[in-house]
């Protein structure tokens, strides 16, 4: 499905294996992912849903309404979204505020977002603090109050300043422009999720209280519950916290009649990037509808990893696109099937048009291959395994189907999807993928566009939001469930003769198997002059070794479900753990042998020089690029990670060659396993699988330390097509070994990365003020073996530069000079302390924090040694900490944005 479509394939196929259950961990771990699913109604409508995992330490709780902005009246479009961030400012008993900090005293996070068709909102919680969402929910259900008191004004301003970053991004204006094409200006999907910008504008108190008292009741809602609880403690809470509060008369639902269209609609757009961008679109079905699973079906056909058509002929095979993907966006009403294509720097953009219909066309009249329906299956297995790493995603994968269909619909999925037969694909294809009736929106350069040829259909003033959430930041943290107590002390070092470290911890509970690779200090090895080369090395890892081609490691890695990917610091893969040996062997294989073919360079580098360019036009990368530069100066942590247009193109095959044979050594090389395995048996493997790969003498990699600036300088950069302005400030920070690390981790959840809105910054500047979608500080999250950086960053308005810049300077200076409360430490310290779990979730979770040990020479007993160290900080080390790293007067600032160099907001045409 649309927006989770893996998830939901993977939980379908679990449904259906269970009735035949078999003895092999994989079908096991099938087959139990579903069951003894709780289902209860009360009597005035609500719905629950309970998966009980005995033991889990956490819980996921997600309340659902189903109204999303297909309900919306068409003058007040953006209201589900506006309603979402509201319903975290509170009621008669919560204030504006207090949501997210009883949430961070549990230990835990909260979350929100809209779709088109409902609202979801989750809280991710200790196990025994479970009852924490439910009292929330309650309470805001029916009692929420939307006026000043509880920053109806305020939060407005956050919602425009969350449309004005969504078209600082590619792909934003595209859908904007598309969706009144497909599906025309009056009907439920014609606009986007996040509203028109007069609407959100024009909205009222009594326009957002009208629709909250329309679809906010316990008969439009479900429960969705995944963890460690009680099941009949749930729903005997549920019934004494929920069963009071009446039923609601619920409006109809829209009705629509699906577009005719007789000829293709074409339009075209001006770009603000460099990068000419398609986005093709395809009037289709709605959920459940037959043809829904057959085009799922074709999304995986068409875009499964490398082996996917549409990658393989456009991007690989004749280099018209830099990329390609497609999705089935399907809902309660008729949806569509959308294309999106980047077309490659120097490629004809119609040429690339072509061959995509092309692949179309092929599809519609010449039969899938038995082969690629295994894959796609073998896909949908290993998602389903993968999935069930993490709770979080197990609980949105029912709100997905409860909140538009419901768990029937998901029981019949999987023989739905192992129905579809090669001709299916073929009908379906004919029947949606006319050419004659698509709608396509190019954007295009403004110096690529033609003299003359104007736009022949006027715009509206839309926005694409999708599935966003209402916060962003803190993604490390956010991941739910988990098992805090696995003992990274079980996990086993062994360091081979040719230098290279393994770390190996087994986790039997699901037959998975994760591999990581980190090579060392990359960065810091690449020559003078030679800028990106580490990032084009990264790229060409898995583009073909001395023994297979990129296809055939492609086939070889996809045909089995598993995830693989090379980068610039080594590379990681997951797998089914009978693949343990295909998956291990490609990722060493790629690591140690690769070809460095002069065709994928020359390709490879076309790719690298059009994503700088296009980053070139985005605000928040020219900011942050530019603040980089001035914080190490000629340090290589100043240089652009992708090198610069110049840098990427004289590189050759041979200077990524070299690079490889000096800096990718196994003694600079830390290979890190979780997952289903056995430790000597592994041990062997990876003996034997490197026998041949000999120590080095590594290059020099000693810098001078960034020095502190003498005063306070500010850089702005004027981008006349950005739309929000983008500001970083800061100045060099510590390194993850400096003594007072602890102390400042804690200060920096103080100062601008406390969970929700509950840090200094975010309290103030978004939230109380909402001047920002984005705000937040930190100097301990970048800190690492080399000197990271304090780091203020903030997206805003470009008439508030002087007053973000004044509040994010005296909220810093603040931080130094007076002590922080007793109960900001308190809730720092729980916070830190009780989202230990939320690290620990997956295999993968659980290797980072192995590497993040290894190189920092932290222990395997980290954990105790984390909690004794966030334990005893106080008030006043928080002081002490501050007053002697944090140098407001001192800082460098970039901005970059619609603004001049005096910081006023520019006129169109400046």
């Amino acid at each position: 499905m649309s927006r989770l479509l893996a998830v939901l394939l993977a939980f379908t196929f679990a449904v259906g294996a269970s009735a035949q259950p078999k003895q092999d961990p994989v079908a096991k771990a099938i087959a139990a992912l579903y069951d003894e699913i709780r289902e209860e109604t009360l009597p005035n409508g609500l719905r629950l849903y309970l998966k009980s995992i005995p033991g889990a330490p956490t819980v996921c709780v997600m309340t659902t309404y189903r109204v999303g902005s297909a309900d919306e009246e068409l003058d007040q479009t953006g209201l589900s979204h506006y309603l979402e961030h509201l319903m975290f400012k509170g009621t008669e008993k919560l204030m504006p505020g207090d949501i997210d900090h009883i949430t961070r005293r549990a230990g835990g996070q909260n979350n929100a977002y809209t779709t088109e068709d409902y609202t979801n909102f989750h809280f991710d919680l200790a196990a025994d603090k479970w009852e924490t969402a439910l009292k929330i929910e309650a309470d805001r259900m029916r009692n929420l109050r939307i006026d000043e008191k509880h920053e109806f004004q305020q939060e407005k301003g956050a919602v425009i300043a969350e449309l004005d970053g969504n078209e600082d991004e590619p792909w934003e204006l595209e859908h904007k422009a598309i969706l009144p094409l497909l599906f025309g200006e009056k009907t439920p999907y014609g606009h986007p999720i996040i509203g028109e910008r007069a609407h959100v504008k024009a909205a009222t108190a009594e326009i957002i209280k009208s629709h909250y008292d329309k679809w906010y009741h316990p008969n439009n809602s479900s429960i969705v519950m995944v963890g460690g609880f009680d099941a009949d403690a749930v729903v005997a809470k549920a019934k004494e916290m929920f069963g009071p509060i009446p039923a609601g008369k619920l409006p109809a639902r829209k009705t629509v009649i699906p577009p005719k269209r007789a000829k293709p609609v074409h339009k075209e757009t001006t770009s603000k990037f460099d990068a000419e961008r398609l986005l093709m679109g395809f009037n289709t079905c709605k959920m459940g509808d037959p043809d829904d699973y057959v085009l799922d079906v074709i999304q995986h056909v068409l875009t499964t990893g490398k082996t996917g058509r549409l990658y393989r002929r456009l991007v690989l095979e004749q280099e018209l696109a830099g990329e390609v993907s497609c999705a089935n966006q399907i809902g309660r009403y008729p949806g569509w099937f959308s294309i999106q294509m980047e077309v490659m720097k120097g490629a004809d953009r119609l040429k690339a048009e072509k061959a995509l219909l092309k692949e179309l066309e092929l599809l519609a009249h010449d039969p899938v291959s038995e082969a690629e329906l295994k894959r796609v299956t073998r896909n949908v297995i290993a998602g389903l395994i993968f999935q069930r790493e993490d709770p979080h995603q197990l609980a949105d994968s029912m709100v997905s189907a409860v909140a538009v269909a419901d768990m029937g619909y998901l029981k019949a999925y999987l023989s739905r999807i192992q129905a579809v037969t090669p001709a299916d694909i073929q009908r379906v294809a004919r029947k949606y993928f006319d050419p004659d009736k698509r709608v396509n929106v190019w954007s295009i350069p403004e110096a690529k566009k033609e003299p003359g040829k104007a736009n022949q259909q006027g715009s509206r003033e839309t926005e694409r939001s999708g599935n966003r959430n209402r916060r962003n930041r803190q993604k490390e943290l956010a991941k739910p469930a988990g098992a805090e107590a696995v003992a990274l002390k079980q996990t086993k070092k062994v360091v081979l003769p040719n230098g290279l470290i393994l770390l190996l911890l087994e986790q039997h509970r699901l037959p998975i198997v994760y591999a990581e690779a980190y090579v060392g200090k990359v960065r810091l090895y690449e020559p003078q002059g030679k800028a990106g080369v580490a990032a084009l090395v990264g790229l060409l890892l898995e583009e073909g070794t001395e023994k297979r081609s990129e296809k055939e490691i492609s086939q070889a890695i996809e045909n089995v479900g598993g995830s693989f990917a090379m980068s610039s610091t080594g590379g990681h893969v997951k797998v089914l753990s009978p693949d343990r040996e295909l998956g291990l062997g490609l990722l060493l294989e790629c690591l140690m042998r690769p070809a460095f073919q002069r065709d994928a360079v020359k390709r490879l580098k076309e790719h690298l020089v059009s994503e700088i360019q296009d980053t070139h036009s985005q605000p928040n990368f020219r900011a942050q690029e530019e603040f980089l530069k001035q914080i190490y100066g000629e340090h290589p942590l100043g240089r652009p990670a992708n090198g610069t247009e110049e840098s990427v193109d004289g590189l050759t095959a041979g200077d990524c060659r070299r690079f490889h044979q000096k800096v990718f050594a196994p003694n600079n090389t830390v290979l890190v396993l979780v997952g289903d395995f056995d430790t000597q048996t592994v041990i062997n493997e990876v003996t034997a699988l490197t026998k041949d790969w000999k120590k080095r003498d590594l290059p020099n990699a000693n810098f001078p330390e960034p020095k502190l600036p003498d005063k306070f300088d500010e850089k702005i950069i004027p981008m006349e097509t950005a739309t929000q302005l983008n500001i970083y400030m800061g100045h060099p920070g510590i390194r993850r070994s400096d003594p007072d690390y602890y102390k400042l981790l804690v200060m920096d959840n103080i100062l601008g990365v406390g969970t929700g809105f509950t840090d200094r910054l975010s309290s103030k500047l978004r939230d109380r003020q909402g001047l920002a979608y984005t705000v937040s500080a930190s100097i301990a999250g970048s800190a690492g073996e080399e000197v990271g950086a304090f780091t203020g960053y903030i997206a805003t308005y470009p008439d508030k530069f002087e007053v973000v810049k004044k509040g994010m300077i005296e909220e810093i200076g603040r931080m130094r000079t007076e002590k922080p409360t007793e109960q900001e430490v308190v809730d720092a310290k729980g916070y830190l302390l009780g989202t230990l779990p939320f690290r620990l979730v997956t295999n993968s979770d659980l290797a980072g924090q192995l590497l993040s040990i290894e190189r920092h020479d932290l222990g395997f007993d980290y954990l105790e040694k984390f909690r004794q160290a966030i334990n005893a900080v106080t008030a006043d080390d928080v002081l002490a900490a501050a007053k002697k790293h944090l140098h407001p007067e001192r800082m460098k600032l970039v901005a970059a944005g619609p603004i001049d160099e005096k910081g006023r907001p520019l006129k169109k045409g400046e």
